[in-house]
């Protein structure tokens, strides 16, 4: 059984509304910040984009969000993020345990991500689900004063 999201938060499907009050939380999370373009530009297949959000209707509020692209039987976990006043809830631990379900069920195999190297509590939370380090790309990252590497992980399904 999955875990279900604190708080009364949900999770449902990303859309272009959304968008405006998703910048916030990825400019708060990011030396070098999605556009909307971006986030817009994944709207479309090949894509899953997903929101929790807090409140019902025209009170809900977007609290995280990710985006995973998809191909054949593998997906690539390209942003996920959390809005500042809501971490150390377990919000990305329980989205990301919602779509690895997901996932399995769609029949892809793996689930690939980059993470910062100096991004610790993302790290540990990748390897407390099971995400195996497989390799490094070097400067992959721009960062304020220079560049920081990826760390490559996968996780199979």
């Amino acid at each position: 059984m999955l875990p279900a999201f604190p708080d009364g938060l949900r999770c449902r499907a990303m859309s272009a509304e959304d968008i405006p009050a998703l910048l916030p939380i990825e400019n708060a999370g990011q030396p070098t910040p999605w556009t909307a373009q971006i986030f817009a530009d994944c709207l479309c297949p090949g894509y899953r984009c997903h929101v929790v959000v807090a409140g019902e209707g025209s009170d809900e509020t977007p609290v995280a969000f990710q985006v995973l692209s998809h191909v054949l039987d593998e997906a690539h976990l390209l942003n996920i993020a959390v809005h500042p006043d809501w971490q150390r809830r377990g919000i990305a631990a329980t989205l990301l345990q919602h779509t690895l379900a997901g996932l399995v069920a769609a029949d892809i195999s793996v689930l690939y991500l980059e993470v910062r190297e100096s991004n610790l509590a993302g790290r540990q939370l990748y390897e407390r689900l099971g995400f195996a380090l497989t390799g490094r790309r070097k400067d992959y990252y721009t960062r304020p004063g220079g560049r920081e590497d990826a760390l490559l992980m996968l996780r199979h399904l």
